[in-house]
Formats: structure tokens, sequence, C-alpha cells
């Protein structure tokens, strides 16, 4: 079995390598992070050892967490094999939305099929905003934490259920589920490699993470419920964060996604940062909403950027 792992992760990597060499666009020269990312060799988790999988494109599951059963959805394609590393995305609704909404509006279940990685929608529980309740995420506190609780269980799970690539977990969300991807990306830097908050805002949650984290945000210019300063504010905490410095003149590989209109869209590039940690930061003419092209941009940052091999700078410390 073990020689059997080993030979799907080394074809696994290999096919990583190809994915994101590609990824960098026909005839362009390979950026550093896709150099990097092509590197970083696949880790498997313990689901590597199970001899099958559950596949399905929209399973509805639960899971015990403190007692409380909580809800989600899982996307699994087809190509989706057992001991062959896979990515994991964690993708979090928005207040008063589901799970099941999402997973309709973001679209990464296309991308999924198309690439084979596996994604979780989690459904929350009611919160307290905007003057009523619906569900949603706590973003207030770390201690006790419901959600950040519920993500840890839910993450283990899936890495003992499938064969899931450690050095490529990683999490997106919309609105209160992008405040909430901002909170992971602090507190659980040690298991999600990148994040990508969606009309979010900045944090007021105390919060240091222990390395570099990448993050891309996107927000519309013409957002009346999360104002575009909130996610201007975001970016800037994420910069002294991950210590940052000037943002680059050259737009960063995969930037632009096809049909996107260069006037209304523009994104900033803080590539040297700790850790091997970068700060993107995309607005649109949009109001409060999931972009278009938020999808294709968001999987292709996240290619570029798989955890640090362990022993480089920003890995974090072996569980």
């Amino acid at each position: 079995m073990l020689d059997l792992l080993g030979v799907a992760s080394t074809v696994r990597t290999a096919r990583y390598i190809a994915i994101a060499l590609l990824a960098c666009g026909p005839g362009a020269l390979v950026s550093a992070h896709c150099a990097s990312a092509a590197t970083v060799a696949a880790q498997a988790s313990a689901g590597c050892r199970a001899k099958s999988v559950e596949r399905g494109r929209e399973l509805h599951r639960t899971i015990d967490v403190g007692g409380v059963q909580r809800s989600y959805i899982l996307d699994v394609p087809e190509r989706v094999q057992p001991h062959a590393p896979v990515p994991l995305l964690f993708d979090f609704h928005g207040f008063g939305h589901s799970a099941a909404g999402l997973w309709r509006v973001s679209k990464f279940h296309e991308l999924a099929a198309r690439d084979g990685f596996i994604t979780v929608y989690p459904d929350g529980l009611p919160v307290h905003l905007l003057g009523r309740d619906a569900p949603g995420w706590e973003i207030f506190s770390t201690a006790g934490n419901r959600d950040l609780d519920l993500t840890t269980t839910l993450l283990d799970r899936l890495e003992s259920e499938y064969c899931i690539d450690e050095a490529r977990v990683f999490a997106t969300g919309f609105s209160n589920g992008a405040f909430f991807t901002h909170l992971l990306g602090c507190t659980m830097a040690d298991r999600f490699a990148a994040i990508a908050p969606v009309s979010g805002g900045l944090i007021t949650t105390p919060c240091a993470p222990a390395r570099g984290v990448p993050v891309l945000i996107h927000h519309g210019r013409h957002d009346a419920l999360i104002e575009v300063q909130q996610g201007r504010k975001a970016r800037d905490a994420w910069i002294e964060k991950d210590q940052c410095h000037q943002p680059s003149e050259t737009p960063r590989e995969g930037m632009r996604t096809p049909g996107e209109r260069p006037v209304s869209n523009s994104c900033e590039w803080y590539p040297h940062c700790r850790d091997g940690g970068e700060v993107d930061y995309c607005e649109d003419d949009g109001e409060h909403r999931w972009p278009a092209e938020a999808t294709e941009r968001i999987w292709n940052f996240f290619r570029d950027h798989p955890m640090p091999k362990r022993g480089d700078p920003g890995a974090p410390a072996p569980r």
C-alpha cells in the first residue's frame, strides 16, 4: 500500500507541475510563484489509505460538533480516485444564505470536474447581524467559536475519509462567509494554504497568523451592504500581517480572466511578503455579489499557492 501511495503521489505531483506551468499562460515567463508551486509535492492525508471513496456532485452530509449536528454539502467529482491526493476547497456562504445556494452561485463544481478537486460547502447556524437572526458565521471571537470548531472537525474528517493533499487546502467565502474566511486565515494558517474572501471586510478579532498567508480579496466599488472601504481596510490589514512591501507594477499571471474588462476591473499585487505570502486585491464596478470572473481567478491563485514545503520559510510545524 505504501508503494501504491508513493506512486500515486508522484503521478499527482507531476500533474500539478503541468497545471501550474499552464496556469502561467502560453509563452509567458514562468513566475517565481508558478515555479515554486510546481515544486511543492503533494502531502497525502490519512485518507489515502482508504480502499474506495464515495463520489457525488452534491452530497448532503452531517457531522457532530460538540453535540450539535452540523450540515454540509460535499462535491466529489468522478475523477477523484483513492490513493491520489487532491486539493480540498472550503466555500462559506453569506449571512442568510445556504450551502446549496452558494454551490449554485460560486460554481466551483464546474472547475472541480475539470481539474479534479473536492469542495465542501458548510451550512452556518443562526447569528445575529444587521438586526436579525439568520444562518451565518461567528466572526467576533476565537475562544469557543463553534464555527472554527466545525471547520477543524470537518477538515479532520475529510482528510481521514478522502485522499486529500494537505499542502493544497484552501478557503473562500462570500460576505459574512468572507469575514469568516479572513478569520480562518489568521487562526488556521497551519491548515489552510491560502484564502480568497469575496465581498467581506476587516475582522476586528485580534489574531496573528503563524506565517505569511497568501490572500486574494475581491470587492465591488458599489457594494451598498459592505462598503468598498471595508475591503480596502482588509487588504491593508493583510499587508501589515504579511509584512508586504510596495505593490508590483507588473500584472501577475492568472490575474486576468478571459473576457474581463480592463477598465472596470483593477487588481493590485503585493508579491514581496514574509514567508512567501502574498496579498492580491481586486475591485470591480459591481455591487454586493459574487463577481463572474472571481471563481476562475481564485482557483488560479490557489493553484499558485500551496503550503510551503516542510523546512521552507513559512512552513507549518508538523502536526
